[in-house]
């Protein structure tokens, strides 16, 4: 290791090795040239030849690439120490759609206590009671309080400059043994992984500076929420998807039943009907089939009978896509008329490529007399 670049030893023909030596010895020769293109450069220790290959640095930023199994134990190893066994979600981008989701449009969905309703600072309170609904781990109350003493003591001063400044440039040069090597690229990766965290941390804590001034609870959970990227309560939650980082807002419909025709009954699983801050006509989240569905597939759209379109992403306009993306499910289905994509019932012995006979009920089923399933269509 010499000046921060490691060089493998370049097994030669002794009097070659001789003759370079003294070439290096002579001054002046540092390396292999040809036709003007200058090679790695060799040096000698002990009579050894050692050619040029790659720069520290370079092997400690491209180790996922060099080395993956080995990057990855490490990487799986500094997010168990600081996240547990939970699964990692996709960060929120934007502040201002979480708002929007947990303060304004979430009030609609969930019942909230009185205490709530009737608190000074209702954001602040309604992110109190969301820290014990959704069991926000205590670790993160930890690191909202961590946040907070650094902020003190550094007086908002960015952190220290990055690892890699660090890294090796011993300008005299040494011999590393292969365990040597091994052991400090992992100490390496597992310090600029921790580095990367701690820039995240950065991004976090200003994020967090609207919200300093709450109770630690209420801190910790939009921690939680800003760090994990999803939320469920009561059957309304949000999420940011991985595929382009969209917030997606949904409320579950619940189990519900339909009647067709013949007044027969069909008993519909719960599914996620929800909007995303890039599109407010509701979907299907979920893999599904219904008459107002084109496919049975997930992320489709619902047949409203008329076009969203116009709509941003306000509470009002988003509250008004899933009610209507809700009511179409449960209530669209019209047995006289047959209406929609798919019919429940069979026509003339025709069956089409999508059916409803496995989600058939007995019109006598005791969770729909009493009232625990509701029949959405059943108009007089």
């Amino acid at each position: 290791m010499k000046g921060g670049t490691l060089y493998l030893p370049c097994p030669m023909d002794p009097e070659t090795a001789s003759e370079l030596e003294k070439a290096v010895e002579a001054g002046g020769f540092c390396g292999l040239f040809q036709r003007d293109v200058q090679g790695p450069k060799i040096v000698f220790h002990e009579g050894v030849p050692y050619v040029e290959t790659i720069g520290w640095e370079g092997l400690v930023r491209h180790a996922a690439v060099l080395f993956p199994r080995v990057a990855s134990r490490i990487q799986r190893k500094v997010r168990r120490d600081l996240f547990g066994d939970a699964p990692p979600h996709v960060a929120l981008r934007s502040t201002a759609h979480l708002e929007t989701a947990l303060f304004q449009v979430l009030p609609r969905f969930v019942r909230l206590p009185a205490w709530v309703k009737s608190a000074e600072n209702r954001a602040e309170a309604l992110a109190v009671w969301l820290s014990k609904k959704a069991c926000v781990p205590e670790r993160f109350h930890r690191w909202t309080e961590d946040i907070r003493r650094q902020d003190l003591e550094s007086g908002g001063t960015k952190g220290s400059a990055s690892l890699l400044q660090k890294a090796w440039t011993d300008a005299e040069g040494r011999i590393v043994s292969a365990d040597t090597l091994r052991r400090d690229l992992e100490d390496f990766l597992e310090k600029t992984w921790r580095e990367s965290l701690a820039r995240q941390q950065e991004s976090l804590r200003e994020k967090l500076r609207p919200y300093r001034d709450w109770a630690a609870p209420a801190v910790g959970f939009m921690l939680f929420i800003l760090t994990r990227g999803a939320l469920e309560v009561d059957g309304f939650g949000f999420f940011a998807r991985s595929s382009d980082g969209a917030l997606v807002i949904y409320k579950r419909s619940g189990p519900y039943a339909l009647r067709d025709y013949y007044n027969r009954l069909y008993l519909f699983p719960d599914c996620r009907v929800a909007v995303t801050s890039q599109d407010l006509w509701p979907v299907v989240v979920d893999s599904y089939k219904h008459p107002l569905l084109p496919r049975h597939q997930p992320w489709q759209r619902i047949c409203l009978g008329h076009s969203p379109s116009g709509r941003t992403f306000t509470a009002p306009h988003i509250i008004r896509s899933l009610e209507e993306g809700l009511n179409a499910l449960y209530h669209g289905y019209d047995p006289r008329k047959r209406n929609g994509y798919h019919r429940l019932d069979h026509f003339g012995g025709f069956q089409g490529e999508i059916h409803f006979d496995d989600l058939k009920i007995p019109s006598d089923d005791p969770r729909c007399l009493s009232g625990e399933i509701p029949i959405t269509n059943a108009f007089s």
